[in-house]
């Protein structure tokens, strides 16, 4: 058995316990993450129209809106909403692989698609609501792992993109064995949750006390209450925990992970799929330049994000720095796009300092959060809501950011 969370202390993370989670970071935010790559098949199916804009922003709008109606509930089992999330993912994904073989006319084909990403973000904010608040349980190792895998999730989206348009003859077969291999993945994620959970280092998420409005039903192991995944204290494990007390430590913070997310969605993907091709022009064919360059991006996101161990002076106080740093590489994306930059020697470093400071400021700011001082056990779960909360925020309205700059621009037609 594992040692139960006190007060003031981490359960010590396994090799395996982090692998596993890096894994499960990969999975739940996969399925968006392979829309995203696929632009190609969506520029083939759709060329008058860059669906990558309205796309962004109906999962993202789709997503907050799902988590902040789940914050109203006082508790909630967290194995079935991840355990039903996978699944609805795969349905989605399913779905998506299908159509190939549906006779739509392009409005009907639009629709559907974007109904599907709708979909897809409502079960995905089922997950989303519950990782961050069970990260919360374990030291900041956990949460370390799973914005690695969150990474990851770009990153083997755009690899299996890659290799899949290498190996297909067609746009249209590669996104066929593109979103077969998508699948399998979402399989695989959900599988290493059963395994966590099933470690003695994730014993102490069961010895869980289920108050409030579910009183009159049986409990069962992994359910979650208001408190969040709250374990026996050595106080009165009744104590009311202010809100207000939480806000006031954290509210920082939180603007700051807003505002880091914010930036990413302005930029991420829409407005790097916009990039024309101007220096390689060989490249132009297909689509493979803004593959190459998303290829790009990922992959320097994921270093920025094995990184992160390596802080230098940066801590709580002073990770605002690193979102001052990435606002001031935003318009040096937009020139790009709008060829004010028309040089892809000059595109492809951007992208990749973006998304170096991407991985590594993000990932340091949500580990942060939970070192904050004065806060406790209590608390820090409060602050893993309030954090999915900013994070989806911040992601959603940089998503219609990206959307009207993209039309002032008129790179979102």
């Amino acid at each position: 058995m594992g040692v139960p969370l006190q007060a003031g202390h981490f359960v010590t993370v396994t090799t395996g316990a982090y692998v596993r989670m890096v894994i499960i970071g990969l999975g739940y935010l996969f399925p968006i993450s392979a829309i995203w790559a696929a632009f190609d098949y969506w520029r083939s199916l759709f060329p008058n129209t860059n669906v990558e804009f309205p796309i962004t922003c109906i999962y993202q709008a789709g997503t907050i809106l799902t988590v902040a109606a789940l914050s109203l509930g006082r508790s909630f089992k967290f194995k079935q909403r991840i355990y039903g999330a996978f699944a609805g993912q795969f349905f989605g994904l399913l779905v998506i692989l299908l159509s190939r073989w549906m006779s739509l006319g392009e409005a009907t084909r639009y629709v559907s698609l974007m109904t599907l990403v709708l979909f897809l973000s409502v079960v995905t904010a089922f997950a989303d609501s519950s990782l961050l608040a069970l990260n919360s349980q374990y030291s900041p190792r956990m949460q370390e792992a799973m914005q690695i895998g969150i990474g990851l999730s770009a990153f083997v989206s755009v690899m299996y993109r890659d290799i899949t348009k290498v190996m297909a003859a067609s746009v249209v077969d590669a996104t066929t064995l593109y979103f077969s291999a998508a699948l399998v993945t979402i399989i695989i994620c959900a599988v290493c949750f059963y395994s966590l959970m099933s470690m003695p280092i994730s014993a102490h998420l069961h010895n869980v006390i289920i108050p409030g409005e579910d009183d009159n039903e049986d409990s069962t192991d992994g359910d979650m209450t208001r408190s969040l995944l709250s374990p026996p204290s050595n106080g009165n494990p009744h104590r009311s925990l202010h809100i207000a007390d939480v806000i006031g430590k954290v509210w920082f913070h939180e603007a700051i992970i807003f505002s880091q997310l914010m930036i990413t969605l302005t930029c991420y993907p829409s407005v790097i799929t916009a990039i024309p091709c101007v220096t390689f022009t060989s490249l132009d064919k297909d689509h493979w330049f803004q593959t190459i360059l998303l290829t790009v991006f990922t992959t320097a996101d994921v270093i920025g994000r094995f990184s992160v161990r390596f802080r230098g002076p940066l801590d709580h106080s002073n990770v605002w720095l690193t979102l001052i740093f990435r606002a001031l590489l935003v318009p040096f994306l937009f020139s790009c796009a709008t060829e004010v930059i028309s040089s892809d020697w000059i595109s492809l470093p951007v992208i990749f300092i973006f998304g170096l400071a991407n991985g590594y400021s993000v990932s340091l700011t949500l580990i942060t959060v939970n070192e904050i001082p004065g806060l406790t056990a209590d608390e820090l779960k409060a602050a893993g809501r309030f954090s999915a909360v900013a994070l989806n925020s911040g992601l959603c309205i940089g998503g219609f950011v990206s959307m009207g700059i993209g039309l002032w621009l008129g790179i979102a037609g």
